[in-house]
């Protein structure tokens, strides 16, 4: 059976939020809502990062996990927002071994104004 980490090392806190998109005067609106039962705890890993600059423009790649429960409603663009900086889920997260025992996010920063 897959143990992704230690129970007691699932101590990271996350909020999970959905994307609800609105339609005002045909243009559409995007706004995050907190989802029902909106905490969880799970363990954060940054596994790498690695910078590049292109034209002038420099880009940062990296590549994190969080691994939790299992939660049916996360699904891909959702956004977790742990200790103040919100990441979005990259692809479908991962039931892990197909049991509904846990499941691993994989995460991309959300850069707003230049950060």
């Amino acid at each position: 059976m897959y143990k992704p980490a230690n129970i007691r090392e699932f101590i990271t806190p996350a909020v999970h939020q959905k994307l609800t998109r609105t339609s005002v005067y045909g243009r559409e609106q995007v706004s995050w809502t907190n989802a029902p039962n909106p905490n969880i705890r799970g363990a954060f890993k940054q596994k790498s990062s690695s910078q590049m600059t292109a034209n002038g423009l420099v880009v940062v790649g990296e590549k994190i996990t969080y691994t939790t429960w299992y939660k049916s409603d996360l699904a891909d663009g959702d956004r977790l927002v742990i200790n103040g900086i919100a990441y979005t889920i990259k692809g479908a997260p991962d039931n892990t071994e197909g049991r509904g025992r846990y499941c691993v996010c994989y995460l991309e920063r959300v850069a707003e104004n230049g950060e």
